[in-house]
Parts: structure tokens; C-alpha cells; sequence
């Protein structure tokens, strides 16, 4: 490699800042934050494309710490800017971060409002917020009103990526014909209903919401939605499959997704992309219309997955007639069928997808109990197989001698942390 190239890679190296906790092994947090500082100073000159910092959300570090980085970031014209950890001291996140002209994506995860805040449910948003080249947002614990939402869409004319998690929701419309990708995970409190108008979103995801707190208009044509509701019936105004209808890849789970199903389903148009289908939470084997129906209308599906859950029967719903339905799915290569041990009739479920054509050995039977055991012993493997060096050590920036010396009070980080401007 020529060395005006080693010089244009090693430039393009030192506008990325990337912390994991898990590639310092157990460093204290004071000899992290030496580290974190001394990593700024040496690229003081350097305006930043990344910064990340994903934190240990058992272990604090010292937030004084964290705003200064912030403000490191910011003034070095950060264009993502990626933050996660857990007990942050203050209800309110920093203002300068919402003020960035520079920021493109911007991912903030710091756990709720402090413990003795007893006044918010979340984090708060600043009142000004000015970040016109924004185009993805992930929020996490936050309290999100109308006037915060529509300030992001406003003045953030380019944002395509909008993901709420973990947050309290107080809205009554979301409004945004740039929005392309929607997560909403959270409670919601207020209105009774949110109305969506996003007429170009192609990915949507929802957790924890009833099906009946949500309102579609000027419909999308989503390509990708992951749907996992707590409601128990579904009235909705909106025909609901309608924004479904033309989707590669669907996952939907819920008592009231099962209602809403068996009202649609028997007048709803054929899903002519669906390739991708995972369904369920509720009794499966007592009630198969809503599979059977779904199957016959889904032409080319090629991966389906089926979660089965006994509810208790004050949650059942009366199944609807299946006699003489048939379905064909010639595409199809993988059922999979997920229950807790213990749930009876999985067989049953078996023979009627067999009787229907798909060959048993396309067929697999799994409990969620083995799943979370096979998911613990990949995540023990993959920790294991992480570079026993730590990154810290090869970064020829700085070496830490473990002395007990506080880093240069001269940091040139962005100058001495300014209270009054976070």
C-alpha cells in the first residue's frame, strides 16, 4: 500500500471513536476515563465522523465525564453520535447534543429519569431542537410530547429513521412524508389514540401497544412490520391490513392481532410478496383459521415460524370454523414451531401443515425454554471469542501505566466542561 494511502486510511481511522466496555476488560472507571481523555487530545486537530461510547449498564461512570465527551463530540462536528449507558444523573439530556447542525444519526440509550425523580416518567427532550441533517433517531426512556416530535420532523427535514424504545408516548399524530422506518415500543399515556400519516414508511415495529391505540391514514405500503401487541380485542377505524398487504416479511403477535385477523382476513387481498411470516401468541392449536387463512393467501411464502402460547381463558377468543380449508404453499422451506413445554396439541399442528403438503422434514419443534438456553450458550461463546487484548492496549495513542495520575489538566477536549451549557 502506497503511503498516501496508509495516510488517507489512518485520517479517516481517527475521525471514528468506537468505546466497548467489553474491549477493556475490568479497567476501573477513572483509569477508563484517563484513557478516554488522553484518546481525545491526540486527535484534538481531527474533526469526528463517530463517536460511540456503549457503556457496562451495571457500572456508573462519572456523568461529568460523559457530558464533557459530548461536548468534545459536538464541537468537533460529530455526524453520528452514539451513546448508550445506564443511571445518568439528570432528568433532562443535554441540550447542546439537539443543536448539532453536523448530526446525522444520533442514538441516545441512558436508562430513565433519575430514581428520586418522581415528577417524569423518561428522560426530557430540550426545548430547542435544531438538527437539520438528521436523518436516523434512537431514542431509549424518554418522555416524548407532540411539540419535541414535530420540532425533530420540522427542522429535520431528512429524517427517514424514527425509533422510540423503552419510552413513555404521549402523542396524538405523527405526521412525516420523509419517515421510511418507525419503531414505537413503549406505554402510551394521554390521547387515546395516535394516528400515523407517514405515506412513505416501509418498516414499522411495535411493542406494547394495543392495536386499538393506533390509526393509519394516507396508508403506507410497508415492505417489513414486526407487530407484538398487549390488547385483548381489536375495533379498529383503519383497515389495518391494508398498510400489510404488500409486505416481504412480516412478524405478528397478540390476542388483539388474532381478532383483527379473523375480521380482515376473510375479505383481504393476497399478500404477493410475502416470503417471511412469523405469527402467533395465542393458542394455536385451538384455533386455526387465522393460520389456515393466512397460509391460502400467501402464495410465495418460503420461512415461517409459529409461536404457540396457552392463555388462560378468560383470554381465548371462540375460534371460527375451518372445515374443508386447504392451503398451498409450493415456495415454502422452513416451519418453524415454537411452545413451552408442557402445551399440549403441537402435534395436532404438525398433521395440518402436513396434511397440506409440507413435508415433515421441512418441520422443526423447538421450546422456548431450549431456545433461551441455546441463546445463552452462543452469547458465552461469543464473549469468549473476543480478542483477549484489549483494543485500548493496541491503540498506539496513548499507554495507561496504571498510576493513579489524573490525566493532563490542559486537556484540550474541547475546553474545560461548562456547566452552563449542558
Amino acid at each position: 500500500m502506497k503511503s498516501g494511502d496508509k495516510k488517507v486510511m489512518r485520517s479517516y481511522s481517527d475521525q471514528i471513536i468506537h468505546l466497548d466496555y467489553r474491549d477493556f476488560g475490568r479497567w476501573k472507571v477513572e483509569k477508563f476515563a484517563r484513557y478516554v481523555d488522553n484518546l481525545l487530545l491526540a486527535r484534538r486537530n481531527v474533526d469526528l465522523h463517530t463517536f460511540r461510547l456503549h457503556w457496562d449498564p451495571h457500572v456508573p461512570l462519572n456523568c461529568n465525564d460523559v457530558r464533557k465527551w459530548i461536548r468534545y463530540a459536538v464541537n468537533h462536528k460529530v455526524k453520528v453520535l452514539d451513546v448508550e449507558l445506564r443511571m445518568y444523573d439528570k432528568t433532562n439530556l443535554p441540550p447542546g447534543i439537539f443543536t448539532c447542525r453536523p448530526l446525522q444519526e444520533l442514538n441516545l440509550q441512558w436508562g430513565g429519569a433519575p430514581f428520586r425523580d418522581y415528577e417524569h416518567k423518561g428522560l426530557v427532550l430540550p426545548d430547542i431542537i435544531k438538527l437539520p441533517s438528521l436523518k436516523k433517531l434512537t431514542l431509549r426512556d424518554v418522555e416524548v410530547h407532540e411539540l419535541p416530535l414535530e420540532s425533530f420532523i420540522a427542522r429535520s427535514p431528512g429524517l427517514e429513521d424514527l425509533h422510540l424504545i423503552d419510552s413513555a408516548v404521549c402523542l396524538e399524530h405523527i405526521k412525516s412524508k420523509a419517515l421510511k422506518r418507525l419503531t414505537i415500543d413503549g406505554s402510551m399515556y394521554g390521547p387515546d389514540r395516535m394516528t400515523i400519516s407517514a405515506p412513505n414508511l416501509i418498516s414499522f415495529e411495535c411493542t406494547v401497544f394495543s392495536l386499538e391505540d393506533i390509526v393509519w391514514r394516507d396508508q403506507p405500503s410497508l415492505e417489513s412490520a414486526h407487530i407484538n401487541t398487549c390488547g385483548r380485542t381489536f375495533g379498529g377505524e383503519s383497515r389495518f391490513t391494508g398498510v400489510l398487504v404488500h409486505a416481504k416479511k412480516l412478524a405478528l403477535f397478540g390476542c388483539d392481532i388474532k381478532v383483527m385477523l379473523e375480521n380482515e382476513l376473510p375479505t383481504c387481498s393476497v399478500f404477493e410478496n410475502l416470503v417471511t411470516l412469523e405469527i402467533g401468541k395465542w393458542h394455536l392449536t385451538k384455533d386455526f383459521y387465522v393460520l389456515l387463512r393466512f397460509l391460502q393467501l400467501s402464495p410465495r411464502l418460503e420461512e415461517l415460524t409459529l409461536m404457540h402460547k396457552q392463555l388462560d381463558e378468560a383470554a381465548e377468543t371462540e375460534g371460527m370454523p375451518t372445515d374443508g380449508m386447504t392451503f398451498q404453499c409450493p415456495f415454502l422451506k422452513s416451519v418453524i414451531i415454537q411452545y413451552s413445554e408442557g402445551d399440549d396439541g403441537i402435534d395436532k399442528l404438525v398433521d395440518v401443515l402436513v396434511t397440506n403438503g409440507i413435508s415433515s422434514d421441512k418441520i422443526s419443534v423447538t421450546s422456548y425454554e431450549d431456545i433461551k438456553k441455546r441463546a445463552f450458550a452462543e452469547n458465552a461463546r461469543a464473549e469468549e471469542e473476543r480478542p483477549k487484548q484489549k483494543r485500548a492496549k493496541k491503540n498506539p495513542d496513548w499507554e495507561d501505566d496504571d498510576s493513579d495520575e489524573q490525566s493532563d489538566p490542559d486537556d484540550p477536549s474541547g475546553d474545560e466542561y461548562d456547566p452552563d451549557d449542558f
